[in-house]
């Protein structure tokens, strides 16, 4: 006599050894790990039964458990995030100072699969762009406007995408001596560590040559000079210059420009894209 689990109880049944195969053997009919089988019998979505301390599968069981896996599911998407409502709620906890209470409004889209750069155009900036207008009315401090800043900085560092897949090359990021928002370089990097980009992200107020150098020993594939000030335009532009003629694509830049326009421009110029014949790939 065995013990069959459904729902995650365990019930009286009859062994019927002929019938049935072993958890490894399920898993390799399933095409999945034995763990992730182990989580479907406790959970009751594939009926087993317990033979000597282990479990046996009904073999018609198998059968149509895997046919169920493989019938097509119409994919059911997530409402879109209101964004308006959401970057004005998230604007008041950054004027507050309510640092968890952002967290949790972030995690939680997060949580939802929205792409981090979707989370940095459509909430941060609106967010900080309304405490900016804030603070050039007067109705805003320096200090609540730092502060806010300081906590969207934090936010995007705990975000941290890593996605899976192979790496389009190695990006160095960073704004120049005289640039001193380390913000947008922040926004940049999570961008294009989303999109698979291995980055060296070297913050604001970073002498030309230095950056020069070290995308020199780093073997870097792109870098992207982020300009807020207008005095360090035209020393981005030379240091650019400086950066392609020595075979590395570089990109420049503005207020104004988009996270989605960074995203394309440097699968542009990855160096699968650079091949001949090449594709930026998705």
């Amino acid at each position: 006599m065995g013990r069959r689990y459904r729902g995650g109880v365990a019930t009286g049944g009859s062994d019927g050894a002929g019938d049935h195969v072993d958890l490894r053997s399920a898993a390799e009919r399933l095409g999945v790990h034995y763990q992730t089988a182990y989580q479907w019998v406790r959970a009751g979505s594939l009926p087993a039964v317990v033979v000597r301390g282990r479990y046996r599968i009904d073999r018609a069981d198998l059968d149509r458990f895997a046919r169920q896996r493989d019938e097509p599911r119409q994919e059911r998407r997530p409402a879109a995030p209101r964004w308006g409502r959401l970057a004005e709620r998230l604007g008041q906890h950054l004027l507050r100072g309510e640092e968890h209470e952002a967290r949790t409004q972030v995690v939680e889209l997060a949580d939802r699969g929205v792409p981090v750069s979707d989370i940095i155009t459509n909430l941060f900036v609106p967010a900080l762009r309304s405490i900016g207008e804030g603070w050039v009315a007067g109705t805003v401090t320096i200090a609540e406007e730092h502060r806010a800043t300081a906590i969207v900085e934090r936010l995007i560092g705990q975000l941290a995408p890593n996605p899976r897949g192979r790496r389009r090359g190695r990006a160095v990021v960073a704004a120049l001596s005289g640039d001193h928002h380390a913000l947008p370089t922040t926004m940049a990097a999570a961008t294009l560590r989303e999109d698979r980009w291995h980055v060296e992200h070297l913050g604001s107020d970073v002498p030309p040559a230095e950056v020069v150098r070290f995308a020199g020993d780093a073997g870097a594939d792109l870098v992207v000079l982020s300009v807020t000030n207008p005095l360090v335009e035209e020393v981005a532009v030379e240091t650019s210059q400086r950066l392609r003629s020595s075979g590395v694509p570089t990109i420049v830049g503005a207020p104004g420009r988009t996270l989605e326009e960074l995203r394309l421009e440097a699968r542009a110029s990855s160096p699968a894209a650079r091949r001949p014949g090449g594709s930026s790939g998705p």
